[in-house]
């Protein structure tokens, strides 16, 4: 099966509508950056998952089973239960918190609209970096634990999701440091049975109903 997320998450630009200035500045990066990203696809797209599982992981694009915690990916997905669930992302932009042999535990950031994505984002950033001079090897040391355990990290609750790996259906995109407040802004979420606005609604609905019950 050939690896088909950069011709999706370029599609998914592409038809954005009614963009903002935000996202058209990630819309402008995508469209110059994934030229890059194209090529590297065009020499490996008779490769399957099992070959990629196999092999080291590259710059750009990893296997499913290479994904590790702290760092921040794009890949395709396909929930096990998606009949049963409400809605769901096809195209999760993750912060990995723990990873096991069956799959890992993330934050989408998807879930949430751009402020407060932006704002919870520079909240990790800001307490939990750990900064290499490779902006692919910077990473967000934190675990599911400390989201628990730190009221002020609480509401990341909304976002996480739990993937597994036979469910992933592309290679998974390493975003480098240098361009995750783009990735922050790509209009690229793919929610099924319920629009954006509808999920981002519920979300802050359920952040408030946290930040009640804390204060109770």
């Amino acid at each position: 099966m050939a690896v088909r997320i950069f011709d999706t998450l370029r599609k998914r630009v592409e038809d954005s509508k009614g963009l903002l200035p935000q996202e058209k500045r990630a819309m402008f990066w995508f469209r110059n950056y994934s030229t890059q990203l194209l090529e590297w696809q065009n020499t490996n797209k008779k490769r399957s998952f099992a070959a990629l599982a196999e092999s080291d992981a590259t710059k750009l694009l990893v296997a499913p089973k290479s994904i590790r915690p702290g760092y921040l990916y794009f890949f395709l997905y396909q929930p096990l239960y998606a009949k049963e669930l409400d809605y769901y992302d096809r195209l999760p932009l993750t912060l990995v918190l723990d990873v096991d042999s069956t799959g890992f535990l993330a934050i989408n950031f998807h879930y949430l609209p751009y402020r407060v994505r932006a704002a919870f984002f520079d909240l990790l950033y800001s307490t939990r970096l750990v900064k290499r001079k490779d902006p692919l090897k910077t990473r967000i040391n934190v675990t599911y634990k400390l989201l628990q355990a730190v009221s002020k990290y609480k509401a990341f609750r909304v976002c996480l999701r739990r993937y597994r790996f036979k469910n992933v259906r592309s290679g998974a995109l390493l975003i480098g440091e240098s361009e995750w407040d783009i990735a922050m802004f790509l209009p690229v979420e793919q929610f099924a049975k319920a629009t954006r606005t509808q999920v981002w609604n519920e979300s802050l609905a359920n952040i408030s109903d946290i930040e009640e019950s804390e204060i109770e």
